[in-house]
């Protein structure tokens, strides 16, 4: 195998992990708020904060609730119309490209590294 296909190669497959958990979501969380179960959040609660939760079920969602309206604040911050557009960019984007940049780059370091350690040895 070519010496930079192998990370690449890696990279893709993990980059494919979050679009299959995000499939897996999307079939088992079902939307409409009149099939949700009590202790269950689905895509409603992601967009019309969580109904259910209360500090004592949920601690952690209650303490991040500022830094979750904050960002939809920030993606929304050019306005109404282009806030589904920078949502799409920032986390579709953006984030995805950064992350796959990163993640190629350690597994390209990785094989060389281990490829000067063996080139050392006599």
């Amino acid at each position: 195998m070519l010496p930079r296909a192998r990370p690449l190669l890696l990279t893709l497959l993990l980059a494919l992990l979050p679009l299959g958990f995000g499939y897996w979501v999307n079939t088992h969380a079902p939307y409409p708020p009149s099939r949700a179960r009590a202790g269950h959040c689905t895509r409603y609660c992601a967009l019309h904060y969580c109904v259910h939760v209360t500090r004592a079920n949920s601690p952690a969602y209650c303490q991040l609730r500022p830094l979750y309206a904050a960002t939809v604040r920030a993606l929304a911050a050019g306005g109404r119309s282009r806030y589904a557009a920078v949502n799409i960019g920032f986390y579709l984007g953006l984030l995805p490209l950064l992350l796959g940049w990163l993640t190629y780059g350690a597994l390209r370091d990785s094989q060389l590294i281990s490829k000067l350690k063996y080139a050392r040895k006599p």
